[in-house]
């Protein structure tokens, strides 16, 4: 499938599988997003404004989901924001997390992708 594909994103929206894992690294004007479905396939990776409105739009059309997103400046508003619309919200300090943490150079599509795949195995001191 196409990454940010139209299609895909209407796919995601439309479909009926049971959970769908997010990973959501956000920034101040703009966030990544990457999606995995129940068979461990991404399924889309794209960009959002960091913004309410368009975050309603993206996440509130999509299945209840689990979402893995870190703490910051952002992450209050967004993890109560993302609860309404009636998904698991997964919120934890990147220092914890030792593949984002360690890493040397910062990339948002890479952090989308490793809290993507990370809720499985969250220990619980890292969840606030």
């Amino acid at each position: 499938m196409e990454k940010g594909s139209t299609a895909a994103a209407n796919e995601i929206r439309n479909s009926s599988w049971q959970k769908l894992t997010i990973g959501l690294d956000l920034g101040d004007r703009s966030s990544w997003y990457c999606v995995l479905d129940e068979g461990s396939e991404l399924r889309l990776e794209q960009k959002v404004s960091t913004t309410a409105k368009a975050m309603r739009e993206v996440f509130g059309r999509m299945p209840h989901s689990r979402i893995a997103l870190e703490t910051g400046v952002h992450s209050p508003w967004v993890s109560r924001l993302l609860n309404e619309l009636g998904h698991e919200v997964i919120v934890a300090h990147a220092r914890n997390v030792r593949l984002i943490g360690e890493r040397r150079r910062k990339d948002d599509r890479l952090d989308a992708q490793t809290w993507r795949d990370w809720p499985g195995s969250i220990p619980s001191c890292c969840v606030r």
